[in-house]
């Protein structure tokens, strides 16, 4: 098979499913196969299963009375649905596989960061999504949303303009930095392409009771076999979508500083996180001790918790990485320390909020 580096998920997704429109099966197999094995699927799991088109066959040939031939069109759909099972197959099982990780949340490279040398300024300075897969409507909004940003009043001339005058848009859209009508028409015209919602009003909370009680959640942070799981300071919105700033000393006795997000879906957040290299990171999926598949990425200077709840998206920047590094004033932590860490968190606590 030729190198295939250069693909994302999403175009290995897009060429599966030419391969089973034109009907090239071989094609459809080896892509298949490439998509688990690229994140460390088994070969046994490598195979696209015969039965998907086969299951779609006898269906369209039943529904017709099992008599008459199917034609090249009704054979095309056919293969296309069970293209698309096979899609909808490995979604459902992302978390489980690690077909998700850290690469694909990417949606861009910021300008050079403050505070790097000039030295290390060429090296890649990746933004990743914190608010969903690439699949979900949250992450194709932030997306849209950054390419307008990217190329809107680059000169800040119509910025300089408002200046710090309190106006319009500081009260239509307070949780959010919107200073014109184009950006304001742009706003509304993404969240009303994805099915958003924005967000009103915040409160501020300074300990983790406070977060429970106004966000609704469970006692997700845990204490337990030596370790502390604290809350510094943080911040709920009027949708249930919070945001925290914490810090947990790990049963080894590691202190570990981090930025934790719920990203309650069907709402609409603004934030990236600037990752460094995402292709430099180490991934793989684990189960915490409370039962819940999580996606870890450790890099030399920071490390990325995710968690898909269904109802919504966490997201934790761990300030720490295999190596120290000046660029994110991290401390080092190892595998089995971040799997620690990961540990500190009880997430059916935060599903059960969803369910309220």
């Amino acid at each position: 098979m030729k190198q295939t580096s250069g693909f994302t998920i999403e175009k290995l997704i897009q060429e599966l499913d030419q391969a089973v429109l034109h009907e090239d099966t071989r094609r459809a197999e080896e892509l298949a196969a490439l998509l688990y094995r690229l994140q460390g699927g088994t070969e046994e799991e490598a195979v696209m299963p015969e039965d998907y088109p086969k299951r779609f066959m006898t269906a369209a040939a039943g529904s017709g009375g099992g008599k008459k031939p199917m034609s090249k069109t009704m054979k095309r759909l056919v293969y296309v649905a069970a293209a698309a099972m096979l899609v909808a197959a490995l979604s459902i099982t992302a978390m489980a596989t690690g077909f998700f990780g850290i690469r694909d949340l990417v949606i861009g490279s910021s300008p050079n960061t403050v505070g790097v040398s000039p030295d290390s300024a060429a090296a890649p300075q990746d933004l990743i999504v914190l608010q969903g897969y690439p699949d979900s409507n949250e992450y194709k909004a932030v997306r849209e949303w950054h390419e307008f940003l990217a190329g809107y009043d680059t000169d800040h001339a119509i910025l300089n303009q408002v200046g710090n005058s309190f106006n319009e848009f500081y009260e239509k859209y307070p949780m959010y930095l919107v200073y014109s009508q184009e950006m304001a028409d742009k706003l509304e015209e993404i969240t009303a392409k994805y099915g958003l919602t924005l967000h009103e009003s915040m409160t501020v909370v300074s300990s983790a009771e406070e977060l429970y009680g106004i966000a609704g959640t469970g006692r997700f942070l845990l204490s337990e076999s030596g370790g502390a799981n604290n809350l510094l300071s943080g911040y709920v919105y009027n949708d249930g979508t919070f945001h925290y700033d914490g810090q947990a000393l790990l049963p080894g006795g590691t202190a570990v500083d981090y930025q934790l997000g719920n990203y309650v879906k069907g709402t609409f957040s603004d934030t990236y996180l600037n990752v460094g290299d995402a292709g430099s990171y180490e991934t793989w999926t684990y189960q915490t001790a409370g039962g819940t598949a999580v996606s870890l990425a450790l890099g030399e200077g920071k490390a990325v918790i995710i968690a898909d709840l269904g109802g919504s998206f966490v997201t934790v920047n761990v300030l720490a990485g295999s190596a120290a590094d000046s660029q994110f004033g991290s401390s080092v932590i190892s595998k089995a320390d971040l799997q620690a860490f990961a540990d500190l968190f009880d997430f059916t606590q935060l599903k059960r909020m969803q369910t309220k």
